[in-house]
């Protein structure tokens, strides 16, 4: 028993060694920070007493990263920055690694932090970044933290929001342009091409609303129609590429329709294809016409004959043929 114990009591011994070495293998690993100088901020539309508040914050934020160790030459903060060539001659003199230089620049109503750092004798760019301010000063601390997060981590200053750190103008809504929106009335002849026994059209109409992006359309109808105991109604959508930019277009596209057509057979539902080509005249206007000529294909197949028939499965056709619509939009 005692030789049991003992063999427990040294197995143990030795996880909690492994433990405590795994635990210390970092501390082992850690480099000692870099000296690195930290130039007078310089700006443009700015008091000289919040460029020297975003010295103070930047030093600090780099002796919270424990990468850096601070070294500060002499100088009051101005709006003149200080150029490459000198500030790598002056991190180079001052036994530093890097120069690194903030500038912010004030215009309206918003603020541009950059952050700029250059290899001590070369005056090469090791790392730039930059990060807007709307709300004034109170955010200068959350944009330091995230260009200082950048210089450590190499990772671009958008990406490395937290919640501490996202800012006033990160949170505001995207500019977005409108798109011009328009409600309109079509007519239109259905022409299908394989329909037992009659051949002529079917005529119908409907309502639509057009979206115009400038550089594409899209459009959202109802239709319906019919004639001589044959009909159609439909919900379709449509995409459209214009060729011109001005007053008169004409344009090509695809247009995709969930239908019930009954067109001579017992009827059937489901969704049709159309390749549509058209032109639209008063794209500058309130007012607008649209003509279009597209070719139908249905994915679903009508069976023959009436639902009297004693035939269990008739045959069934898949309608095609050409759509033709005039409308007016406003």
């Amino acid at each position: 028993m005692s030789h049991r114990l003992a063999s427990w009591l040294a197995k143990g011994i030795a996880v909690v060694a492994g433990l405590l070495a795994l635990t210390a293998a970092p501390a082992i690993g850690v480099a000692a920070p870099r000296p690195i100088a930290v130039l007078p901020p310089s700006g443009d539309n700015i008091a000289p007493a919040i460029l020297g508040a975003a010295r103070d914050i930047l030093k600090e934020q780099l002796h919270r990263s424990g990468a850096y160790a601070v070294i500060e030459p002499t100088g009051e903060s101005s709006a003149a920055e200080i150029p490459p060539a000198q500030a790598a001659q002056l991190a180079a003199t001052l036994g530093a690694d890097q120069a690194l230089a903030l500038r912010i620049t004030h215009y309206g109503r918003v603020a541009r932090l950059a952050l700029t750092s250059y290899a001590a004798g070369t005056g090469q760019v090791i790392y730039w970044d930059s990060i807007t301010l709307s709300s004034g000063p109170d955010e200068l601390d959350a944009a330091i933290a995230r260009l200082v997060h950048g210089l450590v981590t190499g990772k671009p200053v958008r990406d490395s929001a937290e919640l501490e750190t996202v800012t006033e103008k990160e949170t505001q809504q995207l500019n977005r342009r409108n798109a011009n929106r328009s409600f309109g009335v079509h007519l239109m002849a259905l022409l299908p091409f394989n329909t037992p026994g009659d051949f002529s059209a079917v005529p119908g109409g409907g309502i639509f609303w057009l979206y115009d992006a400038r550089s594409w359309m899209a459009d959202i109808s109802l239709d319906l129609g019919g004639q001589s105991g044959r009909a159609f109604y439909d919900v379709a959508i449509g995409a459209y590429y214009p060729f011109l930019r001005e007053d008169f277009t004409p344009y090509l596209g695809g247009v995709v329709r969930w239908a019930y057509m009954d067109l001579g057979g017992q009827g059937a539902g489901g969704l049709t294809f159309q390749p549509t080509l058209g032109m639209l005249l008063g794209r500058l206007s309130s007012t607008q016409l649209r003509a279009e000529v597209g070719y139908f294909f249905n994915t679903f197949g009508e069976r023959e004959g009436d639902n009297l028939t004693n035939d269990p499965s008739p045959p069934k056709h898949y309608s095609y043929g050409v759509l033709l619509t005039v409308g007016i939009g406003f």
